[in-house]
């Protein structure tokens, strides 16, 4: 009740002598309405918080082990290496990895990234896919075309993609490292 007399002393004070009866009515009203107006929006978050957290479900047909296991795996794909596949307009190389069983293609997490300036203290990698935007000089004049490589596996390989943009095919790829890594 306090609060409400000094809320209304408040606005005797500031509309002294303009029709106070009408301007407090009005204020009052407004207020109420956006406590209304609070009062849904806070209910509509509620309902949509609890109908969207009914929604998720997980399935898992295995236990969680104790600890998890990495495993590195180098892949080097030397100039001679890239096969060029014509009717995919693609270059790519496969390698045999009996490292990737059955187990690992089912349950485990596999990533494949691209290093650079491999053995130095710069080295980085770069998680696949990966989109290089690259410029070539012929006469004088600048071309510019994309680089896009990614992978895909199964049990028992990995294959490595290599697709330029503008079907500029008239040079084989570079060498180039890559890392895969299991976690399971």
């Amino acid at each position: 009740m306090q609060i409400f007399l000094a809320y209304i002393k408040k606005k005797q004070y500031l509309c002294s002598g303009k029709g106070f009866g009408m301007l407090f009515v009005q204020d009052l009203s407004t207020n109420l309405n956006l406590c209304v107006m609070k009062k849904y929006l806070l209910i509509g978050l509620v309902a949509m918080m609890g109908l969207g957290m009914t929604g998720c479900t997980i399935n898992s047909s295995s236990e969680p082990s104790e600890r998890m296991h990495k495993q590195t795996i180098d892949l080097n794909v030397k100039a001679n290496s890239w096969v060029w596949d014509a009717g995919a307009n693609m270059y790519y190389c496969h390698f045999d990895l009996p490292e990737l069983t059955s187990d690992i293609y089912n349950y485990a997490e596999v990533s494949v990234n691209r290093e650079y300036n491999t053995g130095s203290s710069k080295a980085y990698q770069v998680a696949l896919p990966e989109t290089t935007y690259l410029t070539e000089k012929v006469n004088n004049q600048d071309y510019f075309y994309q680089q896009h490589i990614d992978y895909a596996y199964g049990v028992g390989f990995v294959e490595i993609f290599l697709t330029f943009s503008d079907y500029v095919y008239d040079q084989q790829p570079d060498p180039m490292v890559f890392r895969m890594q299991l976690t399971y």
